[in-house]
């Protein structure tokens, strides 16, 4: 992404935050959205019920089509990611964001988003890679970097983005178990506020390091991939 570095840490601390990895995920998704023009095919997107902060540009695109298998989404098209019931180079543009973890072929979702996307087309990819089991209905895998580049190795380019580092992985540790701390007692709530007060101070120590020790790159809560066809 041109001149994309880290999401701005201040957004950890306003009401409109989710969590750690969709403020990434938001991030890499606004440093892209000048690019999102033509037809964009968002596969597995949902057109209602959005989380997170950002809102697709569908002004500026010449059509927003979204493909999914449930009909609860509303999607304009009905359809298997893996499989699509689409003319090859259709889209200049695809999305596929927190999709291919769920999907038991991830590498034929992979080579259908190449199939459907023109020559010079963009794709924008996230998955988590430390990150709990989340079921919808199925969670299948994790990725590496290694294994995204080889998944992407027939486009031209495919650069491969971590979400957070060590730090940002502890603090999104901390955070998501506070829901196993349930109660209303007084010192459950102090106890809750006091980790949720720790978690954000690791995701703002991990967005303002400069360099991180070694041993630490191998720490992150997923990645975002930018390829091009």
């Amino acid at each position: 992404m041109k001149n994309a570095q880290i999401p701005p840490k201040d957004a950890i601390w306003q009401t409109s935050y989710v969590s750690y990895r969709r403020l990434w995920l938001d991030y890499c998704l606004e440093q892209s959205a000048l690019e999102m023009r033509g037809l964009v095919l968002d596969l597995g997107g949902k057109r209602e019920n959005k989380r997170g902060t950002f809102r697709p540009p569908e002004g500026q695109a010449q059509a927003w089509w979204y493909l999914n298998l449930e009909m609860s989404t509303w999607p304009n098209i009905l359809g298997d990611v893996t499989q699509t019931p689409l003319a090859s180079e259709c889209a200049n543009v695809i999305i596929c964001t927190e999709v291919l973890e769920h999907l038991k072929d991830p590498a034929a979702c992979a080579a259908e988003i190449f199939r459907l996307l023109r020559p010079g087309g963009r794709a924008f990819v996230s998955v988590p890679f430390m990150y709990p089991v989340h079921a919808d209905p199925y969670d299948f895998q994790r990725f590496t970097d290694a294994g995204l580049q080889r998944m992407f190795d027939n486009f031209s380019t495919a650069e491969i983005i971590p979400m957070g580092g060590y730090l940002g992985v502890i603090g999104m540790f901390i955070e998501l178990g506070l829901a196993g701390i349930k109660g209303q007692q007084i010192y459950k709530k102090v106890f809750r506020r006091l980790l949720t007060a720790l978690a954000r101070w690791l995701y703002s120590r991990d967005l303002t390091a400069n360099q991180q020790p070694e041993a630490w790159a191998k720490f992150t809560t997923g990645y975002f991939i930018r390829a091009i066809k």
